[in-house]
C-alpha cells in the first residue's frame, strides 16, 4: 500500500470547497443586491410623498387664473394643511425668485432655498425642489388696458422638506434582517459542507478500512505461512545435524572432512537459532499475567549473561528494582530484558557499565531503562531500530528489538530509544503497571492477544 500524503488535500475536497465558497459568494452578492433594492423601494416611498406634495402645491396655485390677492391670502392655509401630513417638516413657496415673497408652513430653519431643482438629502431630511409657472389671466374690470398690464407669466419654486428618521430606521431594520439572513445562510452552507465532508471522509475511511483489513489478512496469512515454513525447515535441519554429529563422533578419515563436518553442525545450529528467533517474533502467544518481583527476574538474567559480562569485564548495575512487583507475562518480560541486555552487552565497550533501572513515571506506572556506554545509534537508523531485520550489530539478525516491540505492544507498553546523557544508548519501556495497580482495577489471569 502506498503511503498517504497527509499534506495534500484530496481533489474532491478541493472541488467541494470551491463549490461551497462559490455558493457563499453568490449568496452574499444576492443578499447585497436585495438590500440595495429594498432600500431603494423604501426611499422611493418617501420620494413619492415629496413629489405628490410638491405637485399638490403647484396644482393649488395653477388652478387659479392669476396670482390674485385672494390666492396669496389662501396660500398659507393651504400650505399649513399640507404640512400636517406624515413626515412633512416644512413647505415653502417662493414667488418670482424673491425669498422675501415666500410663503412657509412648518420649520423654516430646515429649508435650503439655495438648492437646485430636484431631490436632495440634507442631514436627516429629504428636500424636494420644484419650479413651475402660471399664466396670469386677470379679469377685465378696470379696463382692457389694466388687464393687459397684469397679463404675463409668473414663476414659482416650491420646497417640500420631509423627515427621513423613519426611513433610516427602516434602512437599519432591513440591513439587520439581511445580515441575519446572511449569517443563517452561511451557517446552513457550512453545515451542508460539514455534512458533505463527513460523508466523503466516511467513504474514504471505509475504503481505507477495507484495504487495511485485506492487507492485514494477507500479512497474517503470510506470517502464518512463513512460520509454518520455518517450523518445517527445522525438521530436516535437525536430521542433517544429527547425522553430521554421528559422523563427527565416529571420526572422519581426513582432518579436512572432520573440520567441514563440524562447520556443518555449527551452521545448522546457527540457522536453527535464527529460525527460533523468527518463530518467537511471529508467534502470537497468550499472555499469562502475574505479579513478578523484578529483583528475582534480573538476578536470573544476570546469572545467564554472566559469561558474556565477564568476557568484556562489564558491570551490570541495577537501580530501583526493589520498589514493588509489576504485572506482566514472566516469560515474555524475561525475553524482553534478555534482548535489551544482550544488545547492551554487544555495544558496550570493555571495562564499562550497563545500568538497568526502574522508576515511577508521570502516569503512575513504571518505566524500565537499559543504558550502556557504547557509541549509540546513528541518526540514520534511529527511526528503524525496532523494525524487523534492521540491525547494527555484526552477526545480528535484526529481530531482537522487533521482538521487544511486539511483546511491549501485547502488554500495552510503550517502547523507545534515546541517546544517553553523555554517550551510549538508552532503551526504555514505559506504561508498566504495578501489581497493586492492576489488582485494584481490573485483574487479569490471562489475556489473549
Amino acid at each position: 500500500m502506498q503511503p498517504i500524503n497527509r499534506t495534500r488535500i484530496p481533489k474532491p475536497r478541493i472541488v467541494g470547497l470551491v463549490v461551497l465558497v462559490g455558493l457563499w459568494v453568490m449568496f452574499a452578492v444576492w443578499q447585497r443586491a436585495e438590500h440595495v433594492h429594498q432600500c431603494r423601494l423604501i426611499h422611493a416611498t418617501l420620494s413619492s410623498q415629496g413629489d405628490a406634495l410638491s405637485t399638490a402645491v403647484s396644482n393649488s396655485i395653477q388652478s387659479h387664473r392669476w396670482f390674485s390677492p385672494f390666492v396669496r391670502q389662501q396660500l398659507p392655509s393651504t400650505l399649513e394643511t399640507l404640512a400636517r401630513s406624515t413626515n412633512v417638516l416644512a413647505i415653502a413657496v417662493v414667488a418670482n425668485g424673491n425669498v422675501e415673497q415666500s410663503y412657509v408652513a412648518g420649520d423654516e430653519r430646515l429649508i435650503a432655498y439655495e438648492l437646485p431643482v430636484g431631490e436632495h438629502v440634507v442631514e436627516n431630511t429629504l428636500q424636494r425642489v420644484r419650479e413651475f409657472q402660471m399664466q396670469n389671466d386677470p379679469p377685465m374690470p378696470g379696463g382692457l388696458s389694466v388687464a393687459m398690464e397684469r397679463r404675463g407669466t409668473e414663476s414659482f419654486r416650491s420646497v417640500v422638506v420631509l423627515d427621513r428618521t423613519e426611513t433610516m430606521s427602516q434602512f437599519y431594520l432591513e440591513a439587520r434582517s439581511r445580515i441575519l439572513i446572511f449569517v443563517l445562510g452561511t451557517l446552513l452552507l457550512a453545515s451542508i459542507g460539514a455534512v458533505w465532508q463527513f460523508t466523503v471522509r466516511l467513504a474514504q475511511s471505509e475504503g481505507k478500512t477495507r484495504l487495511l483489513t485485506a492487507e492485514t489478512r494477507h500479512l497474517r496469512e503470510l506470517g502464518q505461512a512463513a512460520a509454518g515454513l520455518a517450523h518445517e525447515t527445522r525438521n530436516p535441519l535437525g536430521l542433517i545435524r544429527g547425522w553430521t554429529q554421528r559422523l563427527v563422533d565416529a571420526g572422519l578419515p581426513e582432518p579436512d572432512q572432520q573440520e567441514q563436518a563440524e562447520a556443518v553442525i555449527e551452521e545448522c545450529d546457527r540457522v536453527t537459532a535464527r529460525i527460533n528467533q523468527f518463530l518467537a517474533f511471529a508467534r502470537q502467544s497468550e499472555l499469562q499475567i502475574e505479579a513478578i518481583p523484578m529483583e528475582d527476574l534480573v538476578a536470573e538474567l544476570k546469572t545467564l549473561l554472566q559469561s558474556d559480562l565477564d568476557a568484556k569485564d562489564l558491570d551490570l548495575e541495577t537501580v530501583g528494582l526493589e520498589v514493588q512487583a509489576i504485572q506482566a507475562d514472566r516469560d515474555q518480560l524475561r525475553q524482553v530484558l534478555f534482548n535489551l541486555l544482550q544488545n547492551a552487552i554487544a555495544f558496550a565497550p570493555e571495562h564499562s557499565k550497563i545500568r538497568l533501572s526502574m522508576r515511577s513515571s508521570h502516569s503512575g506506572t513504571f518505566r524500565i531503562e537499559v543504558a550502556d556506554q557504547g557509541p549509540g545509534a546513528s541518526e540514520q537508523i534511529v527511526d528503524t531500530l525496532f523494525e524487523p531485520y534492521v540491525t547494527r550489530r555484526p552477526g545480528g539478525t535484526g529481530l531482537g528489538l522487533s521482538i521487544v516491540r511486539r511483546i511491549a505492544g501485547a502488554h500495552d507498553w510503550d517502547v523507545g530509544y534515546r541517546p544517553g546523557d553523555g554517550d551510549g544508548s538508552v532503551f526504555w519501556i514505559d506504561g508498566i503497571r504495578g501489581a497493586s495497580t492492576v489488582s485494584n482495577g481490573n485483574p487479569m489471569a490471562s489475556v489473549n492477544r
